[in-house]
């Protein structure tokens, strides 16, 4: 299982949410949902709505779920001058 999966897998447990409900609540087929919890594809690939609706739904910061440590190591940081 991906870092992502175990994430929203764990989250939606401690909410105590169906994966059936969830889905429902963000637009989804059951099956499409559990794509990405059992690390089928990852929501980093998905659409940015739809990973987004899933991050609101189960309370989850995006950039902590897609990146490892909240930060895109690819990116640069802005330097303060």
């Amino acid at each position: 299982m991906n870092r992502e999966a175990k994430i929203l897998r764990d989250r939606r447990k401690e909410l105590d949410i169906s994966q059936q409900a969830l889905a429902t609540e963000v637009g989804l087929e059951v099956r499409q949902y559990q794509r990405f919890e059992y690390g089928q594809q990852l929501i980093s690939h998905a659409n940015m709505k739809l990973g987004l609706r899933i991050c609101a739904a189960l309370e989850l910061d995006p950039f902590e779920l897609v990146f490892e440590d909240g930060v895109d190591v690819a990116v640069p940081k802005k330097q303060n001058k």
